[in-house]
């Protein structure tokens, strides 16, 4: 009963505020900032709400969390969110804003990668600067990813809910987890209702949003990973394989094409199943955007299912991990050569 009554009010308060900011034209998308956001949808423009929503949840409604960390989640929101106004233009000065943030955030959570199981990289992980680099590194290609994958209603939302809800079965004696199961419950209430608000094109994540989740989940898994002493590290992978290999495709594809790796374009694999959507329903954007978010999230909610199952077996973890690329980078192909007819 408890959660129902924090989804109806969190739902009546979001959307209380996201009418205020509709009627009052407040934060809303400008379609002209980014060939990336008029490619979906030309017309209509929900407010960036959604990470604000997620932020003071975290900072006003989670008071177990640290102060240190709640000061790197707002600042690495503002990063994404002067984006979203249109303040911070720059792809290039953003990225180094968010490198000093996350190797000083490392340091000062002292949340680090520890080991990944291979012996020669686990050597490396025991010098202290090469362990800041690569934890930095892999939290920094999750961030980006994210915003990446940004581009369809529920696809963020949904993926890192499932993430939440798969992992909160592993809170049960939580006294030594950087967060409670209660505070993940929570969150992911917080999520679900902002889920419902974008399924139906009522609001957007934003930049600010989609670094904010990255950031925030990407340091709660490596405290999991930590904890949990009896997982694989591989199990994480799992968890961010979609964002994080996105992240990497996309720029080993931009420069093959001899394109900068920071510059924006529509060529990204949701962006693909959309258009191939679309172009076999005939339907209204607005419900293949959704839909096509949903189809993509129906795969992922499979992949975290099986590694959360089997969460202890590095061997299983390297197959599914493998198992993923693959599926992604054949069905990327494959739309590639069917859209191009």
């Amino acid at each position: 009963m408890a959660l129902i009554q924090l989804l109806a009010t969190s739902l009546g308060i979001f959307f209380l505020i996201n009418y205020v900011a509709v009627k009052y034209n407040l934060l809303l998308d400008n379609k002209k900032s980014s060939i990336h956001k008029i490619f979906i949808d030309k017309k209509s423009n929900p407010p960036f709400t959604g990470g604000i929503f997620i932020l003071f949840s975290i900072l006003f409604f989670l008071p177990n969390i640290e102060i240190n960390l709640k000061i790197f989640i707002f600042l690495i929101f503002m990063s994404g969110f002067l984006s979203d106004i249109q303040i911070l233009k720059s792809a290039n000065f953003r990225l180094g804003i968010q490198i000093v943030l996350v190797l000083v955030a490392v340091i000062i959570l002292n949340k680090y990668v520890e080991s990944i199981r291979l012996s020669f990289l686990d050597d490396l992980l025991k010098n202290n600067y090469f362990r800041l680099l690569f934890t930095s590194f892999c939290i920094l290609i999750v961030i980006n990813g994210t915003n990446f994958i940004d581009g369809l209603n529920t696809l963020v939302i949904g993926y890192y809910l499932i993430i939440l809800i798969c992992i909160s079965s592993f809170y049960k004696n939580d006294d030594f987890y950087l967060v409670s199961h209660q505070m993940i419950i929570f969150f992911s209430v917080i999520l679900f209702s902002l889920l419902i608000l974008n399924s139906v094109n009522f609001l957007y994540l934003g930049d600010g949003g989609a670094y904010l989740l990255a950031f925030f989940v990407s340091i709660i898994l490596i405290d999991l990973s930590t904890n949990l002493g009896s997982s694989t590290p591989y199990y994480v992978a799992n968890l961010l394989w979609y964002p994080v290999y996105e992240n990497l495709f996309s720029i080993i594809r931009k420069i093959k094409n001899k394109k900068s790796a920071l510059k924006p374009d529509n060529l990204h694999l949701h962006q693909l199943i959309y258009l191939k959507i679309k172009n076999k329903l005939n339907h209204n954007a607005k419900i293949i955007n959704t839909f096509s978010g949903i189809v993509i999230n129906i795969f992922n909610l499979g992949i975290i299912i099986l590694a959360t199952q089997n969460y202890t077996s590095t061997t299983f973890q390297v197959i599914l991990l493998l198992f993923s690329v693959t599926i992604y980078s054949l069905i990327y192909i494959i739309l590639q050569k069917s859209l191009q007819k």
